[in-house]
């Protein structure tokens, strides 16, 4: 019998803000108060060089290392004394927190950007069928905000700065000794374009993001066709169609700059960006609409689609469009459809169609269509907080009196065109909101539930978040919601462009009825743009807690951040900058510590985002000939890569690298779940409610891990979660 005397132990922390050397700290205090270990265990922390592309510097990062033996003795029945060296793979600080108001503000921006890498991912590697149209249009949707919006946004922030020049430097005017409005919106463009190709010359390195690359090719460009189109106008002067534009720009506003000829272009310009910026938010929607058509007519089919949602906005439009003698019979007519449908025939037909609908909601390998809605009313709600924001530091130069700044003119002018369709972000966002709290109640209050059966009604519909049907089904409506609010507008401004009155009209008519609803939403606006500056304050204020809460997500999308367009791959110039240098550390940790001890078997623990990290490590590393063991706990493995980005994260080659490997999860766990690989090689343990931290200190956990290792079970066997030891629920 072979002798395993000395183990190497590697750690792998999850996502989250992680200070060096916790996760191990954390791992060796449980295993001293439950495993027993007596000690003493040594400490120290080393810094391990990394090479990074591009760069002539070697990076450093730390590498917490503790090591102890533990005694041969009669209570343990080991033959000899057992060495451990253990040490912490470490790369929270590739996606570090941003430091003060302003950073975390562009991070929180940034973090909702990155949730366009995860559609690409899922349209990319996702197991079920993606039509190539589906594709081009997530490839499209992405690109509009990476290369447009985002980049509109900044280049509208930089014109707003570069206004405050009047009156605190010069005065803008078409007098003598004063500084046109279209120079100074000219030389602004010049500047801009100039940063952005010192940034492509000099800065740009292959570890560039392509969110990064399109961002300041976007703002390049935009910032060229600002000036050129400044330029234009300052040569035209006159010119009748440039007369009829600048009518046309003062128009259903309250023409507080309007009114000046020395800042009217700077109002054209203004109204044109508004206008612009409309165009490419409707078509963003568009794209949308499209993909929410493809993607539910190929998946539930004509009748399904109907179904869940035609027949809702049907039954709308009919109560909005009839007389109100006839609203009666529009209800007892769908009261006899609800009683038709508990005939014992119609109702299995209800319940065939219901599991379908919760099939593809909830357990879908297809999740592009939501990230990019959730993209797109999360941009609109937090870029509208910090716009409150903004003007609400603008004002204060102002003083008491007000109005004294152009800036403070420009914005009380235009500002509305941007925020009038507010409050039906607000809408959609409270209902993802109030929607998203009821599971979470339900599954807080009825824990033991979860804790004891394997698959029920509870876990599917309460159990997860992100796999949640019914806000699945939500995020698809809202884009209907979304749609109908931005098309009512756009056929407001419109009309305003062309000089025709906007009106209510005939209010008998289905036309007249869903322009009045629209009309009595948008005057929800005041309370919305209300809201969104507080929530502006908020993140000014609360910095750093949303820096805290934003680690999550950021290290999931970094995780799959990418160099180019493209997907990365073999023949690919596009790769994963950022994830091939956390695949590369956890190499370096190996290497660095199997210099110090010719191990006799490797062990592998991690926990959340650390076991994607660990198990794509262990399965395309080449690793000395020895026993292997991988122990992972609340792993996203199955539940979120495994199902959405399942290509891209194949286990398969696991099987014949592992001696064992045991996956702990909780029951009430949003993020980790069962894991699940061909082969049954993995020994699945479900443990008490505590949701998705704190394992290393949960005895619960413990006790658990104990049990499996004192089974006698060959290595390979899967162990069910009923087969689990039945650990007591310690609070």
């Amino acid at each position: 019998m072979v002798v395993l005397k000395k183990t190497l132990l590697l750690i792998v922390h999850g996502i989250g803000e992680q200070a060096p050397g916790e996760t191990i700290d954390a791992l060796t205090g449980g295993a001293v108060q439950e495993l027993g270990l007596p000690g003493p265990i040594e400490g120290r922390t080393e810094m391990i060089a990394e090479k990074v592309e591009g760069s002539e510097l070697l990076k450093l990062f730390p590498c917490t290392i503790r090591r102890t033996t533990v005694p041969a003795t009669a209570a343990n029945k080991l033959p000899e004394d057992q060495e451990i060296l253990a040490g912490e793979v470490y790369w929270s600080d590739l996606s570090r927190a941003p430091n003060g108001s302003f950073d975390t503000a562009i991070d929180l921006l940034r973090t909702i950007l990155g949730l366009g890498y995860l559609a690409l991912e899922n349209v990319d590697d996702s197991a079920a069928e993606v039509s190539p149209w589906s594709r081009r249009a997530v490839y499209l949707f992405v690109w509009i905000f990476f290369a447009l919006i985002a980049p509109f946004n900044a280049l509208l922030l930089i014109a707003s700065i570069s206004l405050l020049v009047d009156p605190f430097l010069v005065q803008i005017g078409i007098e003598p000794g004063q500084l046109p409005g279209t120079m100074l919106i000219a030389g602004m463009g010049g500047v801009v374009a100039l940063c952005c190709l010192f940034w492509r010359a000099m800065i740009r390195s292959p570890q560039s993001s392509y969110m990064v690359r399109a961002f300041v090719a976007g703002l390049g460009g935009l910032a060229v066709l600002a000036a050129l189109a400044a330029l234009l106008v300052s040569w035209t002067g006159d010119a009748p169609w440039l007369e009829a534009l600048r009518q046309a720009s003062c128009r259903s506003i309250e023409m507080t700059t309007c009114w000046s000829l020395d800042h009217q272009d700077i109002a054209l310009f203004a109204w044109g960006a508004t206008l612009l910026m409309g165009i490419i938010w409707l078509g963003a929607v568009a794209i949308l609409l499209a993909l929410f058509v493809t993607s539910t007519l190929t998946d539930l089919g004509l009748k399904r689609t109907l179904l869940v949602f035609g027949l809702p906005v049907l039954l709308i439009v009919a109560a909005q469009g009839a007389p109100a003698g006839s609203r009666d019979w529009l209800l007892i007519a769908l009261g006899t459809v609800v009683a038709l449908a508990l005939i014992p025939a119609a109702r299995k037909r209800l319940i065939r169609t219901a599991n379908r609908i919760t099939e593809f909601f909830g357990q879908r390998g297809l999740i592009y269509l939501s990230l990019c809605n959730a993209m797109l009313i999360l941009w609109m709600l937090i870029t509208s907080a910090l716009w409150a924001l903004f003007s609400g530091v603008v004002q204060k130069l102002d003083g008491d009196e007000g109005g004294k700044t152009l800036l403070t003119q420009v914005y009380a002018d235009y500002s509305g065109l941007l925020l009038s369709t507010m409050a039906y972000i607000m809408i959609a966002v409270a209902a993802l909101v109030l929607v998203g709290v009821v599971p979470l109640m339900i599954r807080r209050i009825r824990r033991g539930q979860l804790a004891q059966d394997e698959q029920t009604v509870l876990d599917i519909w309460c159990g997860r978040l992100i796999l949640n049907p019914v806000l699945n089904q939500l995020l698809f409506v809202l884009i209907l919601w979304i749609a109908f609010g931005g098309l009512f507008q756009a056929s407001k401004t419109g009309l305003d462009v062309v000089g025709i009155p906007y009106y209510e009209w005939n209010t008998d008519t289905l036309i007249g009825r869903l322009s009045s609803f629209h009309e009595r939403v948008t005057e929800l606006n005041v309370l919305a743009v209300a809201v969104t500056a507080f929530l502006g304050l908020a993140i000014y204020r609360g910095a750093s807690f949303i820096a805290a809460a934003l680690g999550v997500a950021r290290d999931i999308s970094i995780y799959s951040t990418r160099t180019l367009a493209g997907k990365p791959g073999p023949g690919s110039d596009s790769h994963y900058a950022q994830r091939e240098r956390i695949l590369a550390r956890f190499r370096l940790v190996h290497d660095h510590l199997a210099r110090q001890m010719d191990y006799d078997r490797l062990i592998v623990v991690s926990h959340s985002q650390g076991t994607v990290i660990a198990a794509q490590s262990l399965a395309e590393g080449v690793f000395p000939d020895r026993p292997r063991f991988l122990l992972t706990m609340g792993s996203p493995l199955t539940h979120i890569y495994g199902q959405y980005f399942a290509k891209g994260f194949g286990l398969d080659p696991l099987a014949g690298r592992l001696a064992r490997w045991i996956n702990i999860y909780r029951c009430d766990d949003f993020v980790g779940t069962q894991v699940r690989v061909q082969g049954g090689l993995v020994e699945n343990l479900r443990v008490g409610p505590n949701g998705h931290t704190g394992y290393w200190t949960d005895r619960n956990v413990w006790s658990a891990l104990r049990g499996a290792l004192t089974r006698t079970d060959t290595p390979g066997n899967t162990v069910s979660d009923r087969d689990s030891p039945k650990p007591p629920l310690v609070a």
